[in-house]
């Protein structure tokens, strides 16, 4: 039930005594009417137009003869511009038709030429196809066919003129276009002849007339329309719904509390440690985003940063590559052309037409794999014969041709410096110059304006927390529309504005089915599509504007169930822009409503059991050449250390040695892997069956029994031997965790993969190695994290921990690996789950009014102790810094909480508003019908939010003095309601279609055919006292039939 226009003679109908007059149903009466042609050079009112080129996007043509749209033999689109100046009509005029008129030139294949309604405002002498766009909406305003010799060639284009007319929308004109197969010119203002330039047809009625057109009201406005049938009344007055309201904070919407919701629902819109505004779905926003598996924090300056590294990043690199280093492993290749190192999967088939090139041009560069010692020789050189596994022994002279390397008796292909510079000769396009690129303060600012995100100056900030929108809440970095869905309750869906433009109706809100996986993700290979959702259903459709930082409750909406996914503003003709999309989702739930002012001061963490399993490398290469004291023996005191650390207390670890053969084949058995090495690199050589007794604990060792286990395994160790058979060693370690995790769903669980080599044998394509690390992150929610140093690939390590949605550790072996490599295992520990909740903002300013409840997955509640600090810890919780933004949970606390999962939720005191019913004032209308006829009050249709157990009840009486109004009889016309049965919507979108015969209410005769009607509503809270309860418009239809 949208507004007709108004005329603009009459004052708002609001209150009591106030009264409208009927709106007709019908088109506008022509009588009265004035019309007039705009047109350039026959009048004083003003015509821009141009020709926007495609072919030359930055090239002004408002000056020419001639407008053109299509194409032409040359290519490239043309579309035309034109805008009509219509200030000139009197103030109030009402559109009652326009026609557009083009003279076309000479055309003999007809084409059909489509009108567009600009949107932008643009200047004659300055637009360019560049400047403008795609500025126009995307609907067919409308159509006509060009062709058939010359002449003018005209268009209906009334709803346009009547909605700049009107204020409804902006006069930025209109755009011409067609398909890009013919090209059509008309004549355009310039042209020297007047009567052959564009034209606007158009003819209105005024207010003063002294005939009543359509939607005018007001007794001053004369009689009542003639000609029409059925008439109508729309309110609210003014436009602005009617909103339950109380002394102190109300809101009028309601939202369901987010740190109520279940913990499988909560995940799919909760992904934390977040990177990017597509892990925090349901209102919120993600504040200092994690650092994922990036070098360092994207909230801090300093070297540039992976493209893959996490969701945010990908979407800063995207707007500006000089933050970024591209990732560099292409297809089934080994790495990229620029990089040096192995040669292994470096051919002329796997995937890279550059790499393919340089193979082509210099074989040695790549891997080869000869099947004759006559093949040898030719690559290798005189006296090269074949030896087993299909290499090369060196040439008669012993010295192994550059790029290759001498290694076991073999010339070795290897992809060196030679290789590498053939880029600037055989990969057109590519270039191995190194571009100078720094995370410097403007990517830092493009992290907040991209990716939904705050950036904290606290340098001891929790890291990739997703808070909640407060009411009244904005995005600072977004200039624009920011759109959100909070938690679904009451039947009702809870839509926001965290921009600083206000939204206006009319925007749709589409749903999905449960697990269909449409809400945005923030995987790096996923994030920058991560907008545009597919296969959703229309739900409805939000009836209201939304001011910045305000919500509505959005009733109405059909076909959920709980569970459905929800996207507010999808792609598709009705979307408007945002500066970001990426936290439009929720899940809808049939929930209990709460106050949006008491959910912002609870926050929850849940707090679950953590469970690693750790794949350390134990290759020949941990031990050769001496490497024992920089790579086997520190990576074992780290591990050693982290195990007995007592901050380790509560976590699960199983350990697996890889190549190695207990308690099951984990190797490549010489070059070939049996379908037994997952399997076997799946066993644990000390397992952990999930059992609080299996857990490491603060004791030391031989207390703690599992910390016993895992030291023993590690010394003196199995030793070193065999090589890197890194595929399946991920793969079991991978297999392991999503057998555990099936097992155990309400347990945090991941890999922590430790190598020095890159990949030998059996598979060794890196990206086959990175998608298993994507499988168990995307399918089961295993997050992987890669830890290499000596001879590893960087660009592996990162490859996996970007997959795998974990961390990427490229350390250097060496008397300072065991410091570096605990403190990265302490990092994963740390984001693997933290004991740490965020306290709502109103317990920063005031810490005493705190509380910490732990809940366990059964609903019990236990208030925990409060403590001074940490020192002061026994059971309880004390805050992090002298900051109160954030609690931490007393180890002791940590650890038996993590045996008992559930949630632990940081309050404080709600200042609630407890409403009571509201009654509005009596809103007076009048039926005015022609000589012989008389008023018969029709049909009442409405649309109202009622949360809970909310209602509105209209009420309505009659009379044909209006001095009688007052004593009349007050009758209970509808009530609006979401339970036991959904009448909060009665119109005709409604399912079945609604409305409530007045004629019945008023108990026909006499009073359904009083001249005066007033209706009056009362608006309901929940049976807690909650609001959210608004009447978003409403309908009064009246006719005029012959007098009895």
């Amino acid at each position: 039930m949208t507004s007709a226009l108004a005329a603009g003679c009459s004052a708002d109908p609001g209150g009591a005594g106030d009264e409208g007059v009927g709106r007709a149903a019908l088109g506008l009466s022509t009588e009265g009417q004035v019309c007039t042609a705009i047109q350039r050079g026959a009048g004083p009112a003003g015509v821009a137009d141009a020709v926007l080129w495609q072919s030359s996007p930055s090239w002004n043509d408002g000056a020419g003869v001639t407008l053109s749209t299509g194409t032409s033999a040359g290519g490239g689109l043309r579309r035309s511009l034109l805008r009509f100046d219509l200030s000139g009509l009197p103030q109030g005029a009402e559109v009652v038709s326009a026609s557009l008129s083009l003279s076309q030139t000479f055309k003999t294949v007809d084409s059909t030429v489509r009108v567009h309604r600009a949107t932008s405002a643009w200047e004659e002498a300055a637009v360019t196809w560049a400047s403008f766009g795609e500025a126009f909406d995307p609907a067919i305003a409308a159509s006509f066919t060009s062709g058939g010799g010359s002449g003018f060639r005209s268009s209906d284009v009334t709803e346009l003129a009547r909605a700049w007319v009107s204020g409804e929308a902006a006069n930025h004109g209109v755009l011409l276009e067609e398909d890009p197969v013919q090209r059509t010119d008309f004549r355009s203002s310039e042209k020297s002849v007047v009567e052959e330039r564009p034209k606007l047809e158009l003819c209105y009625v005024t207010c003063d007339d002294g005939i009543q057109n359509g939607s005018e009201k007001g007794v001053d406005c004369g009689g009542a329309c003639p000609a029409c049938g059925g008439q109508s009344f729309e309110g609210p007055p003014g436009g602005s719904p009617v909103d339950l309201e109380g002394s102190g904070p109300t809101y009028a919407w309601s939202v369901g509390d987010i740190n109520e919701l279940p913990e499988s629902v909560a995940r799919q819109g909760t992904h934390e440690p977040c990177t990017t505004s597509e892990d925090c779905q349901f209102d919120q926003y993600c504040e200092h985003p994690a650092q994922g598996a990036c070098a360092h924090s994207p909230c801090d300056t300093g070297g540039a940063l992976l493209t893959t590294c996490s969701g945010c990043v990908a979407k800063v690199c995207d707007a500006r590559p000089s933050c970024c280093t591209q990732p560099a492993i292409p297809a089934d290749c080994g790495h990229d052309a620029c990089q040096t190192g192995t040669a292994t999967n470096m051919t002329t088939t796997c995937g890279d037409a550059c790499i393919a090139n340089i193979c082509a041009a210099n074989p040695l560069c790549c891997e080869i794999h000869p099947t004759s010692s006559a093949e040898c020789a030719a690559l290798i050189g005189p006296g090269s014969v074949l030896l087993a596994g299909g290499r090369c022994r060196p040439p008669t002279s012993g010295i192994c041709p550059p790029p290759t390397l001498l290694s076991g008796g073999a010339c070795v292909p290897q992809w060196s410096a030679t290789c590498r510079n053939l880029v600037a000769t055989q990969c057109p396009g590519k270039s191995c110059t190194t571009p100078t690129s720094l995370w410097d303060p403007t990517c830092v600012a493009l992290t907040e304006a991209l990716c939904g995100s705050t950036c904290s100056t606290d340098p001891g900030a929790q890291q990739g927390l997703c808070k909640s929108y407060l009411p009244s809440q904005t995005d600072p970095a977004c200039s624009g529309v920011d759109l959100t869905v909070g938690v679904p309750c009451g039947g009702t869906i809870p839509v926001c504005n965290r921009g600083d433009t206000p939204v206006p109706a009319g925007i749709e809100i589409h749903r999905y089915p449960a697990g269909a996986g449409q809400l945005p993700s923030s995987a790096p290979s996923r994030v920058l599509s991560s907008c545009s959702p597919t296969g959703g259903t229309l739900a409805c459709t939000t009836a209201q504007p939304i001011a910045p930082g305000e919500c509505i409750s959005v009733a109405g909406c059909t076909g959920l169930a709980d569970g459905m996914e929800l996207i507010v503003n999808p792609p598709g003709p009705g979307q408007i822009a945002e500066c970001q999309c990426a936290n439009n989702g929720s899940v809808y739930q049939s929930a209990e409503c709460a106050s949006p002012g008491c959910v912002a001061t609870a926050s929850a963490s849940t707090i679950r059991p953590v469970t690693l399993f750790v794949a350390l490398d134990r290759s020949a290469s941990m031990t050769a050449s001496g490497a024992s004291t920089a790579r086997w023996n520190p990576a074992r005191d780290a591990l050693k250390a982290f195990f007995a650390d007592p901050a380790s207390a509560g976590l699960g670890v199983a350990l697996r040695f890889w190549p190695h053969d207990n308690p099951g084949p984990c190797n490549d058995s010489a070059g070939t892997c049996p379908g037994y090495a997952v399997a076997g690199c799946s066993l644990a050589i000390v397992p952990f069956d999930g059992s609080t007794a299996r857990r490491l604990t603060a004791d030391a060792a031989p207390m703690d029994q599992q910390e016993l286990a895992l030291v023993n395994a590690l010394y003196p160790g199995p030793g070193t031997n065999g090589d890197t058979p890194m595929y399946p060693a991920l793969d079991g370690a991978t297999s392991w965790a999503i057998n555990y995790k099936n097992a155990h769903p309400e347990e945090e669980v991941a890999v922590v993969l430790v190598t020095d080599g890159i990949p030998s044998n059996c598979d060794t394509v890196p990206n086959h190695i990175g998608e298993v690390a994507r499988n168990a992150y995307e399918n089961h929610g295993i997050r992987v994290h890669a830890v290499g140093f000596g001879n590893s690939s960087t660009e592996i390590i990162n490859l996996i921990a970007t997959r795998g949605g974990g961390r990427a550790f490229n350390l250097t072996a060496g008397a300072g690996l065991e410091t570096t490599l605990r403190d990265a295992l302490v990092a994963i520990r740390g984001q693997a789950l933290p004991c740490d909740v965020t306290v709502p903002l109103a317990g920063a300013s005031d810490p005493a009014s705190v509380s910490v409840v732990h809940v366990n997955s059964a609903g019990t509640e236990t208030v925990l102790t409060p403590r001074a600090d940490l020192a002061s810890c026994g059971q309880g919780w004390y805050f992090a810094d002298a900051t109160n933004t954030s609690v931490k949970l007393c180890p002791q606390t940590c650890t038996a909480l993590r045996d008992t999962p559930g949630k632990v939720r940081a309050t404080v005191p709600c200042v609630t508003t407890t409403l009571t019913p509201m009654t509005t004032s009596w809103e007076r209308y009048r039926g005015v019908c022609p000589p012989g006829t008389k008023t018969q009050w029709g049909f009442l249709r409405y649309r109202t939010a009622t949360p809970g157990d909310s209602s509105v009840e209209f009420f309505v009486r009659a009379a044909d003095d209006p001095a009688e109004l007052a004593g009349a009889t007050v009758r209970l016309a509808a009530t609006a309601h979401a339970v036991p049965t959904d009448t909060r919507i009665c119109d005709e979108d409604s399912t079945p279609p609604c409305a409530i015969n007045l004629f019945d209410v008023l108990q026909e005769l006499p009073d359904a055919r009083n001249e005066y009607l007033e209706i009056q509503m009362r608006l309901n809270p929940t049976s807690t006292g909650g609001g959210g309860v608004q009447v978003q418009d409403w309908e009064i239809t009246y006719s005029c039939p012959d007098s009895e």
